[in-house]
């Protein structure tokens, strides 16, 4: 283009004057040269500087989100994209400082010689952060995609790693497969008015050398995945190039062409690349090729769906922030058993029952947790053995900083001065995600709770839920069955397996403890006396049910004075064979 041509000229016979008069210094001066060069080959207008925000103010604070940019020297262009999409972070953040870095030195250089505006560039953006104390700084950018320059970014973050207390960088418009899908849908709403079957829409992306140049090809099998067969996407430097979009439009019976930037800025591609009236602009080549050509001269960012979208990643990006990572925690336990099967309220009566919890981390300690099933819902209510955690939230810890502590459930002191928290039960015997605010190290923690169905009373489920001997059939007579025993002490045990005989379908188990301390055991209200056999106490209890607590209260005598300790018995179903 006449434009471009000129300043290639003006270079050339730069470099020239460099080899003529060996002054080195001149070549560091020529991206200066260059900005002054353009400004006065400018015969269009861009804009009034004046209305654009810089973003570049000191008393940051100490939270502070810096936006970055390719930039743009198109001023109008520059305040409705990129500073549409700053504003709407403001919004978003109102705590936190929102300030401008710009990656491009030419057109920050060329906006301030022509308009006096001053832009940090990422360097100078960083400094000032420092500078004014900001403790934690999220790095939010407006590329399309993760080209060399997000690359370029990240690294350069990396040398300030340590200059903040936390920082993290956001990911660009384009990097889930939802984001695709949104995109996708914006741009075919952006264009709804033109698609009347007989126009062709064009998207002009910039394209890079990256690998992710096929972010391009993706955007377009979206498009063709939602019908959009008039919808194109090509590049000004890469592919799919303006040839492979005119050879494609070419096989349609289109009679006019919208052109539209698919770039967050309508700036210098936009408006001589796209629009430009230059023989090689895509405007003039669809023109020259029969077709009557409209140009929407508007960036992406315009669009206050595309500032949302990174509004999200924005969000996503200080979530983060509060989410304890893998450094951070204690060796986590898996509580899940590949053999259980939930239990839901369906299968259970209504009712208070206590129940055992199962915790993925050790850190996390439930003294106590009594379960409440009412209405085909179950709630527990937990008992923690301290005061160091504020919020639980049902779901994972990134789900937790995403919701906020607002819509957390809150601690409530118990009787013993400690919180305790009415948590949601989905099910029994379920691994169920709960995220767990410390209030010492202000950030989430990942959590997994098991509602141990086993350690519920027989009375707490439904009919026809238990194992019974009945479910099992099995018919009158003598079996063995492996039984555990938990609660006291820990170091009582009973023999296993135990005798089990079933009479008239009623099971009845023989109890043999590790000691003959014990003089009765207190079965569902019924106190059963032991007989001491071969040193050891022996007593028969019955059996309502299988694989889950069988509660029981054994009075010991070998303390001073008799003591009554309660105890649970689990009886395994599927140990259960005939007695030899």
């Amino acid at each position: 283009m006449k434009k471009k041509l000129t300043g290639m000229l003006s270079f050339l016979l730069l470099i020239a004057l460099l080899v003529c008069c060996g002054a080195a210094q001149a070549m560091a001066e020529e991206p200066a040269q260059d900005a002054q060069e353009e400004e006065e080959e400018e015969n269009y207008e861009t804009g009034d500087a004046s209305l654009d925000n810089p973003r570049n103010q000191d008393d940051i604070g100490e939270n502070e989100l810096l936006v970055v940019s390719f930039g743009t020297s198109f001023n109008d262009s520059r305040r409705l994209t990129v500073g549409g999409i700053e504003g709407a972070l403001e919004q978003a953040f109102p705590d936190w400082s929102v300030r401008r870095g710009f990656t491009s030195q030419i057109i920050i250089d060329h906006v301030k010689a022509r308009d006096g505006e001053v832009i940090d560039n990422v360097t100078e953006a960083l400094d000032r952060a420092v500078s004014n104390g900001v403790k934690t700084l999220v790095v939010q950018p407006t590329h399309l995609m993760h080209g060399f320059e997000y690359t370029d970014l990240v690294d350069e973050l990396a040398a300030y790693a340590d200059a903040f207390d936390k920082i993290v960088v956001g990911e660009p418009l384009l990097t889930s497969d939802e984001d695709f899908s949104r995109v996708a849908d914006i741009l075919i709403e952006a264009t709804k008015e033109y698609d009347d079957g007989k126009t062709a829409i064009c998207f002009m992306g910039h394209g890079t050398e990256a690998a992710s140049n096929e972010v391009y090809a993706k955007m377009q099998q979206v498009l063709a995945d939602k019908g959009c067969k008039n919808l194109y996407i090509g590049t000004v430097e890469a592919k799919p190039s303006l040839d492979d979009v005119l050879a494609a439009v070419k096989e349609g019976s289109y009679s006019r062409v919208v052109l539209e930037p698919m770039m967050i800025v309508a700036g210098d591609h936009a408006n001589n690349d796209m629009a430009g009236d230059e023989d090689d602009s895509w405007k003039r080549v669809f023109e020259a090729n029969g077709y009557e050509v409209t140009c929407l001269l508007r960036g992406l960012g315009e669009m206050e769906a595309i500032q949302e979208i990174f509004t999200e990643h924005a969000r996503a990006a200080a979530d983060s922030l509060l989410v304890a990572d893998a450094s951070q925690m204690t060796t986590v336990e898996n509580v899940v058993e590949e053999d259980m099967t939930p239990v839901t309220a369906a299968d259970l009566r209504d009712g208070i029952y206590p129940v055992a919890v199962s915790s993925s981390s050790s850190m996390f300690r439930i003294e106590s947790c009594e379960l409440t099933v009412a209405d085909g819902s179950i709630m527990a209510k937990l008992n923690m053995s301290s005061k160091s955690y504020g919020f639980l939230y049902p779901g994972t810890a990134a789900e937790a900083a995403a919701a906020g502590t607002g819509n957390a459930i809150a601690a409530e002191e118990n009787a013993e001065g400690n919180n305790s928290f009415v948590f949601p039960v989905e099910a029994l015997d379920k691994g169920l995600p709960c995220a767990a605010w410390s209030e010492n190290k202000e950030l989430w923690y990942d959590r997994t709770l098991v509602f141990r169905a086993d350690s519920l009373p027989t009375e707490a489920f439904r009919e026809g839920f238990l194992v019974t001997p009945g479910s099992l059939g099995l018919e009158d007579g003598n079996y063995s069955a492996a039984v555990t025993l938990s609660g006291g002490s820990g170091r009582a045990s009973v023999q296993s397996p135990c005798l089990l005989k079933i009479t008239d379908g009623a099971a009845e188990a023989e109890i043999v403890w590790s000691s003959d301390n014990y003089d009765y055991v207190i079965v569902d209200g019924t106190k059963i006396l032991t007989e001491i056999r071969d040193g050891k106490s022996v007593c028969v209890i019955p059996v309502a049910a299988f694989d889950c607590a069988l509660k029981v209260t054994a009075d010991t005598t070998a303390m001073s004075q008799p003591h009554e300790i309660d105890y649970t018995l689990r009886f395994d179903a599927a140990t259960i064979t005939p007695a030899a």
